[in-house]
């Protein structure tokens, strides 16, 4: 028998196994997320970050010096070209739908948590419009900064807003959040208009009256209200730019719950500083997180300026639901677990590869994979 010495996995974040106590977790999913915990001790040489947001020089350390095989990690931990190259390095597991922050390196396994999310994203895309459209933050901050006094009576134009079911919503990217959101609100009334890489003929066969445009260009000159569904990959990056900026209409509402990069943020700033443009924005996700104190400067001003419109950010906060949260580690730790235990290439046929590696794995994705080499040792 070969090497049988445990693959080594580092975990740039405790909250893999603390989210197991959280108290809004159902109960399945602790004894899940438990169970899991168990057999990845049992299996690999663990070592787990003692902070939940270490540095990239731990990360590196833990990588370079240590030797690290399998990384698990989050959004918060960029994992870069220069951590991977030349490492020990066979996988790198995140516990997030998108994957930006990984970077592809040849012979590197990419797992990433899909299909769990969507509903949570889209109850919360929903919640920011409604909160922008009806003012919501600002009346809540109105009662709770003791603004609202006794001889303030009640007026029949006073804090008007408006509701969806004469608006036009437009869709960027018909996956399975826009699919989501469009299964909820289609009932409104609301004109939905979408826009994919391909239009969606057998999801329209169930909602007829949404409509597929094949130009952004229309999409954001038409609607009252764009949202943003696409991931972040490089024909997306920077997609929303000053020249559909400009072809908004005055008083739209553009919806960012995807990715910060997806709009040139620069752009926005700088054509709303200037008045070529007057929208509204309900964003929970941005080029820079947090937010730069500069550009939140920048923004209060454009308000101050201009107090009819309505700013609602969130702290990318859209997919967190604690059970939702909870599926995404479960995942998360199955595929670690899969890839430690691994002896061939079918046994990573439940891999929740990226799809980049999913979709080539047929042309032998599987022989390029530095962790064959492993495979290799143990039969010997």
């Amino acid at each position: 028998m070969g090497n049988t010495r445990k693959i080594k996995c580092y975990l740039t974040s405790p909250v893999f196994r603390d989210i197991a106590d959280h108290p809004m977790l159902s109960e399945r999913n602790k004894k899940e997320i438990l169970k899991l915990w168990k057999r990845l001790e049992e299996v690999t040489d663990l070592r787990v970050s003692k902070e939940r947001f270490p540095s990239d020089e731990e990360i590196t350390n833990q990588i370079r010096n240590w030797g690290a095989q399998i990384i698990g990690c989050h959004l918060s931990h960029p994992i870069t070209s220069e951590m991977l190259k030349g490492s020990d390095v066979v996988a790198v597991c995140t516990s997030t739908v998108g994957y930006n922050h990984i970077a592809q390196e040849p012979g590197i396994i990419i797992t990433h948590t899909p299909g769990v999310l969507h509903q949570t994203v889209a109850d919360f895309t929903i919640a920011v419009i409604l909160a922008n459209l009806r003012n919501i933050v600002y009346l809540h901050n109105f009662v709770w900064n003791g603004n609202w006094k006794p001889d303030q009576n009640w007026d029949l134009d006073e804090n008007l807003n408006c509701t969806m079911s004469n608006l036009t919503l437009g869709i960027v990217g018909m996956g399975e959040i826009g699919k989501e959101v469009t299964k909820r609100i289609y009932h409104w009334g609301v004109k939905i208009l979408y826009y994919d890489v391909k239009q969606q003929k057998e999801f329209e066969n169930y909602y007829s009256n949404i409509q597929f445009i094949d130009s952004l260009e229309e999409i954001f000159s038409q609607s009252d209200i764009v949202s943003l569904h696409v991931p972040l990959v490089d024909v997306t990056h920077h997609l929303v730019n000053e020249d559909l900026l400009k072809k908004m209409k005055k008083g739209a509402l553009l919806v960012n719950t995807a990715r910060g990069s997806v709009i040139n943020f620069d752009d926005l700033v700088r054509l709303l500083e200037n008045r070529e443009i007057e929208i509204n924005l309900a964003f929970d996700v941005y080029e820079q997180e947090p937010i730069e104190d500069k550009i939140l400067l920048r923004l209060k001003k454009i308000v101050e300026k201009t107090p009819r419109l309505r700013f609602v950010f969130i702290p990318h906060n859209a997919s967190a639901d604690a059970n939702t949260r909870a599926q995404m580690a479960i995942m998360f730790l199955e595929d670690i677990i899969t890839i430690a235990i691994s002896t061939e290439g079918r046994n990573l046929s439940s891999l929740r590869l990226i799809p980049e590696q999913r979709f080539t794995q047929i042309d032998g994705l599987y022989e390029s994979w530095k962790i064959k080499a492993r495979w290799e040792k143990k039969k010997k």
